[in-house]
């Protein structure tokens, strides 16, 4: 509890106006709301919650007021759709930022080692220009001497600054090399569904988006896979919502054992997932789809903190393979209806795209 409260009075204390006491505060009326709606104390949820009670973000406080004054439900998928629109994409912005400022001071620390060294070259040619002028056949030795002192003297200089500048050129590099890893690593979190491990609704999002290009661009057929977790409240309901979050992250373990690496495994709300499968035939998609579901089907539960005996859990599937000239709303639309097809026929079972005879596939 002390660490979530410390995640919440960050929140605003990012904007100078809170003392801790008022942050304590905040915490305990964001909590309070939270018991009373039901929402599950996540990290990500205190986050959501005291952003609202404070108003520090008005439009997510707006779409929570709207939420509650509509009486309209409050689950962890509102949430989190929250969390994803107000805070993932700031911390990504943020990172960009920082990033960006930490490679501008790096540029700029080498272009002044650059113009140091210009200034260095410079001299050392206008040196070896005026050694050059004064070689003659009158050159005494004591003359020869200094102007061989005063050469070795620059390419000295010469060479100390050739070697801070490798030196500093190679610092940059491992700095860049570094900054761009962590930002890397910052946007592959924000793509990544915090409880199962696997990629969010927006990396979904882009994975189909590039499925497509590359379907109309190059002639790739891909296929979509849509998986509910059958009788899935019930679970959560009787066994509580840690229970519930081992059942989900079962089945996530399930996709992404039979998923080729090609394939992006999503959460795509709640107990809900989605496959895209880039390459992939109706009846390629149709045969996984069926391993995930005969495997999942095939594992008896426990629950961890008892040990107690949670039975059997199913999923009902639907499987699309996108036609061509077909929008991602089209083909998501024809996988959520095979799945629908699939629940209303007795559940745990694949539906996939109907035939040329007009009759629809489904296994059980």
């Amino acid at each position: 509890m002390q660490n979530a409260v410390g995640d919440i009075c960050e929140v605003r204390d990012v904007n100078g106006r809170l003392e801790t006491t008022e942050g304590m505060e905040l915490a305990r009326r964001a909590l309070d709301l939270m018991s009373e709606h039901s929402v599950a104390p996540t990290p990500q949820n205190y986050a959501v919650w005291v952003a609202y009670v404070s108003d520090s973000v008005p439009e997510l406080s707006e779409s929570i007021q709207a939420a509650i004054d509509k009486g309209g439900p409050i689950d962890d998928d509102f949430c989190d759709e929250l969390y994803d629109r107000h805070f993932t994409f700031k911390r990504i912005q943020d990172a960009v930022l920082e990033t960006g400022g930490a490679m501008s001071r790096e540029l700029g620390a080498v272009v002044k080692t650059l113009e140091a060294a210009e200034r260095d070259t410079a001299a050392y040619g206008e040196a070896l220009a005026g050694a050059s002028g004064q070689l003659d056949g009158n050159t005494d030795t004591v003359t020869f001497k200094r102007m061989v002192e005063g050469l070795v003297s620059a390419t000295a200089r010469m060479q100390r600054r050739s070697r801070e500048l490798e030196r500093r050129l190679q610092e940059t590099s491992v700095e860049v090399s570094q900054l761009k890893n962590n930002l890397e690593k910052v946007r592959e979190e924000a793509m990544t569904d915090a409880l199962t491990g696997l990629a969010n609704r927006k990396r979904f999002d882009e994975a189909m988006r590039k499925a497509r290009r590359n379907a109309e661009l190059q002639g790739e057929g891909f296929s979509l896979v849509l998986c509910d977790i059958d009788h899935f409240k019930r679970f959560n309901d009787t066994w509580g919502h840690q229970t519930g979050d081992q059942i989900i992250r079962f089945v996530a373990a399930c996709l992404s054992r039979f998923s080729k690496d090609t394939h992006v495994v999503s959460r795509y709300g709640g107990e809900e997932f989605a496959i895209v499968m880039p390459r992939t035939t109706l009846h390629e998609a149709s045969e996984i789809s069926d391993k995930i579901r005969a495997t999942v089907e095939s594992k008896r539960l426990l629950r961890k903190s008892t040990n107690e005996d949670l039975g059997h859990i199913t999923v009902s599937m639907g499987v699309s393979e996108h036609r061509g000239g077909e929008s991602i709303e089209e083909l998501i639309e024809r996988a959520d209806t095979n799945l629908y097809k699939s629940k209303q026929t007795g559940r745990n079972r694949v539906t996939v795209d109907a035939t040329d005879d007009g009759t629809g596939a489904a296994a059980a």
